[in-house]
């Protein structure tokens, strides 16, 4: 089975539920809400996670950008306390994951000790985990993996391309095609970086599908004239099944059609005192 992950812009909270529920009608299995995504992805806020998740009703997959500010991956304690109470807000407003990471200033590794405490937040709010685009900023991509593999991170998201280069996940398919083998099924790895249509058949061709956690995760190549919809979702969905047949499961057949979320909780659920933001290549 190879999902489909939409990434969506939290511009505001109509604004996400138009694009959310076109995700969820086109068959994603999961999206990653992100604001600000000029910046290349920040947290959102409380209201868009609420629309997000009434918009994609009781399908699990609604995974919230923690990241509070643009720039790099090294954050200062008060930065690692603002992520530790986004989490908090996030599980609240009925996210299903949360998507970090957190490394050392002075190298560039990964941060173990922030890293736990994240993890050990969102494991109390039974959060997914997923290591975002950071993992390609490592300068050691296969200690960088094993690192995410004894600390239990659920999922990584990759182009194969170092952080900071131009390029698209087919230029990066080499180290792909090294890291999904490297990973072994032991963690879900995300293909991210101009993912489209047309470039589905020859990036699948050209990486170990069989016996993987592999998904695929598009920002621009499911959207027309810069806007999500259920046409581009859809085409994404099925290129994606052509290029790996029988290798996706379409979840519109097996989610639950009714909204799984109460109007309420963005009463219960109290703004962030800071406005948060996060950088990240999502094409």
């Amino acid at each position: 089975m190879i999902p489909v992950e939409i990434c969506i812009n939290a511009s505001d909270a109509a604004a996400v539920e138009g694009a959310v529920s076109a995700a969820y009608d086109g068959g994603a299995a999961t999206i990653e809400l992100c604001a600000d995504m000029h910046l290349d992805g920040l947290t959102p806020s409380v209201d868009c996670l609420v629309a997000a998740r009434w918009a994609f009703r009781k399908r699990p997959g609604l995974m919230a950008m923690i990241r509070p500010r643009a720039g790099d991956f090294c954050y200062s304690p008060a930065e690692l306390a603002l992520m530790l109470d986004q989490i908090e807000l996030a599980a609240a407003a009925g996210a299903d994951g949360v998507v970090f990471g957190v490394l050392q200033a002075a190298d560039y590794r990964i941060d173990l000790a922030a890293s736990q405490r994240l993890l050990a937040s969102a494991r109390r709010h039974g959060l997914k985990t997923t290591m975002h685009r950071a993992f390609d900023a490592t300068p050691d991509a296969d200690a960088t993996l094993d690192a995410l593999l004894d600390l239990g991170v659920d999922r990584v998201l990759t182009s194969g391309v170092a952080w900071g280069q131009r390029g698209s996940a087919l230029d990066g398919v080499e180290r792909l095609a090294h890291t999904i083998q490297r990973a072994r099924g032991r963690i879900e790895v995300v293909l991210g970086g101009g993912i489209s249509p047309p470039n589905m058949g020859p990036l699948l061709a050209r990486l170990p599908v069989d016996a993987s956690r592999i998904s695929v995760h598009a920002y621009s190549g499911a959207q027309i004239d810069g806007q999500t919809t259920i046409e581009a979702v859809r085409d994404l969905v099925a290129a994606v099944q052509h290029a790996a047949p029988g290798a996706i499961t379409d979840v519109r057949e097996t989610s639950s059609s009714s909204p799984g979320w109460s109007s309420q909780v963005a009463a219960q659920v109290a703004q962030p005192d800071a406005q948060p933001m996060h950088g990240d290549d999502r094409e």
